[in-house]
């Protein structure tokens, strides 16, 4: 399927929204003190999504669109997905919440560096600055001291290295199918890959939780949509920056929820990834004008 005419902006646009909706569902998941593992809070959003998109595209367009196409492809996008998310939270258990996080956000420049040879986008130096100007914002915001294992912190790296091929499997495949398929078969690979895990992971369900996981999932499903509709729209590489929105989300919802409201240099962190991005979409819009 061909991408609908559309400027950058649009993905740029699909992109901060999936960020920020992918932060609030974070956010609620914090709000359960923990009581389900990550890994079965994952399993159940891919296998709920799956329940609620496979009727929708069937209906649409046929039972023969269940059939991901092309199949490897799609096997090892959703493989990174599931991979990236669960080093991410294996890191967890060795360095601090903060250090992982600044580790993981090396995924941008993972997709800017390699997006000119895996995807041949072209790549030029007021991308590749913005990119690093961005990263800098987010190691001003959560400040990394560095005090854990030293394990973790290539835990987590990988980890950044895997969701950054996550991003670009997206884009090799944007133009192969409907968005709305795209993310199903995200979501139901995902799942049966998790689905052997569940039983080792299951706990009783708390009925108090029941409004907070429903959000939860409500979130997760149109976060990955418009994550993926946005790489339809605009290249990899141009979205790279804006990745560190994320981060700036996180921020404003502790503030809203939590009532950790950030210091100074939390402020200047959150500057520089807004002006990085805002730089990225500014140049952008020209070029499609």
């Amino acid at each position: 399927m061909t991408p609908l005419p559309a400027s950058p902006v649009t993905g740029i646009v699909f992109l901060i929204v999936a960020l920020s909706l992918n932060s609030i569902k974070d956010g609620l998941a914090k709000m359960l003190d923990g009581y389900y593992p990550t890994a079965y809070l994952l399993c159940v959003q891919l296998i709920v999504a799956s329940l609620i998109l496979v009727p929708i595209i069937v209906h649409r367009y046929g039972r023969g669109v269940l059939i991901p196409r092309p199949l490897p492809q799609q096997v090892i996008r959703s493989v990174f997905f599931v991979g990236g998310v669960g080093l991410f939270y294996w890191s967890l258990n060795f360095i601090p919440l903060a250090d992982a996080t600044s580790m993981v956000f090396v995924a941008p420049l993972v997709v800017t560096a390699v997006s000119p040879f895996f995807l041949g986008e072209k790549l030029g130096a007021h991308r590749i600055t913005a990119v690093i100007v961005g990263f800098a914002g987010v190691i001003v915001m959560t400040r990394p001291d560095l005090d854990g294992d030293r394990a973790g912190y290539f835990i987590a790296l990988a980890a950044g290295g895997t969701l950054g091929f996550f991003y670009m499997m997206n884009r090799k495949l944007a133009a192969l199918q409907p968005q709305l398929v795209a993310v199903t078969h995200a979501s139901l690979i995902g799942a049966i890959l998790l689905l052997p895990t569940a039983p080792f992971l299951w706990v009783p369900f708390r009925l108090e939780d029941g409004l907070i996981i429903a959000g939860f999932l409500v979130f997760a499903l149109a976060g990955q949509v418009l994550l993926i509709s946005a790489f339809t729209y605009t290249p990899a590489s141009v979205l790279a920056p804006f990745q560190y929105t994320q981060l700036v989300a996180a921020t404003l919802f502790g503030v809203i929820v939590f009532d950790a409201f950030p210091d100074g240099m939390t402020w200047l962190g959150i500057a520089l990834v807004v002006i990085a991005g805002l730089y990225v979409a500014y140049r952008e819009s020209r070029k499609s004008r």
